[in-house]
């Protein structure tokens, strides 16, 4: 197992180790967030460009900027709290398996330390817990909360002696769920264990009363920091809860709608490969949770490939409790390992450069100085982690921004001394069409044209 262990730890530390830099359209920009949080000295309000950021609660900015603040402002020190909650997603796994094999060993193909160890494996070698961990975002640091939470909250049901403390420890990592994800995590959690009560027929008023101070003290929790937030920003808690949230799921209004019904059905089969197949088990809270999610998820008008995550452990579970699985983990573990590995080595620095702005801020830093206004093709502006400090500290709110080509061309007359950073693949395309953009000079950055009218 000690081989297995540093295998897997291998695997995720890579990252920090590869010349890859940090990619677009999210992890850059959060890196950027948190870089500012650190530069300004405000642990309350997550900033960009000045501005609040209001799309992401503050758990995992508060970690990244520990990181930074530490270790640095570099690479590095951006993907290192995204890869300690991967690897704390694998532990949590782990954990949860063999809590449930150990209080239940009904269809457990061996013991509940070994099933343990297999989920684990499982998890971590997952095809899209193992993509989405090379540039961790908000839902990689749900992973655990979600696992402790449910996990306990079965537990505690057959545990009369430590009931009160596991839940206690239960509405705790809801709170920090919370403060990483908004309500996403509760939901999940919630929907799967109240369906397992249902088809067991086992919800009782007890349960739902204890259910209720449950949430009660992961809001008192989370609350604090929503409420300051909101004092610092007026009607934050409102466009959160209210807009991202609750239109989020019952419209098509909010950011990543337009999605069909069946979005998340492809991304769990083939993101839940190569364990997926070798599911035998029947152990109901796992299916529950794995259902329940995908079909709460798919009744949302919003819908991203992250928001399933947090769901992704049960497949990890249910593979490690099939006996099939138990016989052949340790050969299909090694051959997914060795492909990550090869992929990783050879073609992550490559992939991370072709979606990523760090040769853009190279530009500038080389030039030593920024244009009076920025104008970015359909991209998060995620450069600004790269820029000098001096340079970082001349900009204004407006100095850079995000522009579509309809945008551009309709620009009139076009703001002196501005530029515009057009993706290369973007300039093939018909970069002479757009008026301000004829005949103007550009100059190579990376994946870039700085383009100069």
């Amino acid at each position: 197992m000690s081989l297995t262990v540093a295998v897997i730890a291998a695997l995720y530390l890579a990252p920090l180790f590869l010349n890859a830099p940090l990619t677009d359209p999210n992890e850059g920009l959060h890196a950027a967030v948190s870089q500012e949080m650190v530069e300004r000295g405000d642990l309350i309000v997550p900033r960009f460009l000045g501005r609040a950021f209001l799309d992401k609660p503050i758990l995992f900015f508060w970690t990244q900027a520990a990181s930074l603040r530490l270790f640095g402002m570099t690479t590095a020190a951006a993907r290192l709290p995204g890869v300690l909650f991967a690897l704390l997603g694998i532990a949590t796994t782990g954990w949860l398996a063999r809590t449930l094999i150990a209080e239940d060993e009904d269809d457990a193909p061996g013991d509940a330390a070994t099933v343990g160890w297999v989920a684990s494996v499982c998890y971590a070698t997952m095809v899209l817990p193992f993509l989405l961990a090379q540039a961790p975002v908000h839902d990689i640091a749900l992973v655990p909360f979600t696992n402790v939470a449910l996990g306990l909250l079965w537990r505690a049901e057959r545990r009369p002696e430590s009931a009160a403390r596991d839940r206690f420890v239960a509405a705790l990592s809801l709170g920090l769920s919370i403060l990483t994800k908004g309500l996403e995590g509760v939901v999940i959690v919630g929907v799967a264990y109240v369906l397992y009560l249902i088809v067991r027929r086992a919800v009782t008023w007890r349960l739902v009363g204890q259910g209720v101070i449950v949430l009660a003290v992961a809001t008192l929790v989370a609350a604090p920091w929503y409420l300051a937030m909101n004092a610092r920003e007026p009607g934050y808690l409102w466009y959160y809860f209210f807009e991202r949230h609750l239109l989020g799921f019952a419209t098509d209004t909010q950011r990543h709608s337009g999605q069909p019904w069946w979005f998340y059905f492809p991304y769990v089969v083939g993101g839940g490969l190569p364990w997926l197949v070798l599911v035998r088990s029947r152990r109901l809270l796992l299916w529950t949770w794995l259902g329940g999610a995908v079909l709460l998820l798919s009744l949302s008008g919003s819908k991203a490939v992250t928001y399933v995550l947090p769901a992704l452990p049960a497949v990890a579970i249910l593979a490690a409790a099939s006996a099939p699985v138990m016989r052949v983990w340790r050969g299909v573990a090694a051959t997914a390992a060795v492909i990550y590995a090869v992929a990783l080595i050879g073609a992550g620095p490559f992939v991370a450069r072709t979606h990523s702005s760090r040769d853009l801020a190279e530009y500038f830093n080389a030039s030593g100085k920024l244009p009076s206004r920025i104008f970015v093709f359909n991209q998060r502006l995620s450069f600004v982690y790269y820029l000098r400090p001096e340079l970082r500290a001349q900009l204004r709110q407006d100095q850079v921004r995000s522009i579509s080509v309809e945008a551009l061309a309709a620009m009139e007359p076009f703001p002196h001394g501005a530029v515009v950073a057009v993706p290369a693949d973007l300039a093939a395309g018909g970069l002479p069409h757009i008026p301000p953009l004829a005949d103007a000079k550009h100059h190579v950055a990376g994946r870039y044209l700085v383009v100069v009218p």
